[in-house]
């Protein structure tokens, strides 16, 4: 799987979105400063909302002038494409309408992200599949059942490229509400496409568990202050923190590597133990136990060779605190 010439799987370094989502606030140099932000903070993508309020809910719904107030329009999202380019980022949204995946296929979007609660809604599912590229698909608030339905609606339209997200929908949720065993479960059910996880929890710990259990994306929220107006940027992550949960989970690939071997086995030779004179030894003499100490460093006959050589007639002479040797019996 690629996305803007990024491998993502396993084996491949953790793909990491900024979702900027409606952090923008609408204010246009502010998206600028925090697409360098996510750059500079090792994001591989920064990902948006594109919707028209209209058509995402009711004009009665208590939610509506919120996002009517931070819907962008396509001279924006042009403008936010072109910049996510000139910066070396790349650009990519979740849309919620028909016409918003138009929009976004108009601006040579990647790929796409299907949002946690269109999970059920085929129409939009399949009209995304159609456009023939990677498809992200949040899994939050849905059942195994729901979620083969989605994965088996993309497929139908000969579209393999699918990336699985462990969700929960909750924001922020508690550690008890993380089901993190799911990743276990998606990797299982559908070992052909890559599972990540979307983020909506403290901190980067949920993280960490996620790529010890194999999961390759990694979506979190992001902000420049988690004090400004706006209804995510308190659960979103700062550029600092985002910065500190990459290192964390290259950390873990390092920890997970099994390529570099063991670096503690040069210390060995120091900190073990082996054989070495306890006395003058005399060639002819029979060794016994009283004439071998154990002791540092480790660099000559391992304790476990003292039953081998006691008994042995030593054919030259040693002198006390000499390394023993096999050549001496």
């Amino acid at each position: 799987m690629e996305i803007d010439g990024i491998h993502i799987g396993d084996g491949e370094k953790p793909y990491i979105i900024a979702e900027i989502g409606l952090n923008h606030n609408k204010d246009m140099e502010l998206t600028k400063r925090m697409i360098v932000a996510a750059k500079e903070s090792g994001a591989n993508a920064v990902k948006f909302q594109t919707y028209q309020t209209e058509k995402l809910m009711l004009n009665s719904s208590g939610a509506f002038k919120i996002f009517k107030d931070l819907e962008l329009g396509p001279g924006e999202f042009s403008m936010i494409s072109g910049f996510c380019r000139e910066v070396g980022i790349t650009f990519f949204s979740a849309p919620f309408s028909l016409e918003s995946v138009d929009l976004l296929e108009d601006l040579n979007v990647p790929c796409y992200k299907i949002a946690s609660m269109e999970l059920n809604y085929f129409d939009l599912i399949k009209h995304i599949a159609l456009k023939n590229k990677p498809v992200i698909l949040s899994t939050g608030m849905g059942n195994l059942v729901e979620i083969a339905k989605a994965v088996e609606t993309i497929e139908s339209c000969g579209n393999d490229r699918i990336i699985l997200l462990h969700c929960i929908s909750k924001y922020p949720p508690d550690s008890c509400d993380m089901d993190m065993t799911m990743i276990n479960k998606l990797r299982t059910l559908y070992p052909q496409y890559p599972v990540g996880f979307s983020d909506h929890s403290p901190g980067d710990t949920m993280a960490i568990v996620a790529r010890t259990l194999g999961a390759s994306v990694f979506e979190k929220h992001f902000t420049l202050d988690k004090d400004l107006p706006g209804p995510d940027h308190k659960i979103s992550f700062e550029p600092d923190e985002l910065k500190t949960m990459k290192e964390k989970l290259d950390d873990v690939d390092k920890a997970l590597s099994h390529t570099t071997g063991r670096k503690d086995i040069g210390i060995a030779a120091h900190a073990r133990r082996s054989l070495f004179a306890y006395r003058d030894i005399k060639k002819g003499e029979v060794l016994d136990r009283s004439m071998i100490q154990v002791v540092r460093p480790g660099d000559g006959l391992s304790p476990e060779m003292l039953d081998f050589i006691i008994g042995k007639v030593v054919k030259v002479d040693i002198k006390k605190d000499e390394k023993m040797d096999l050549s001496f019996f």
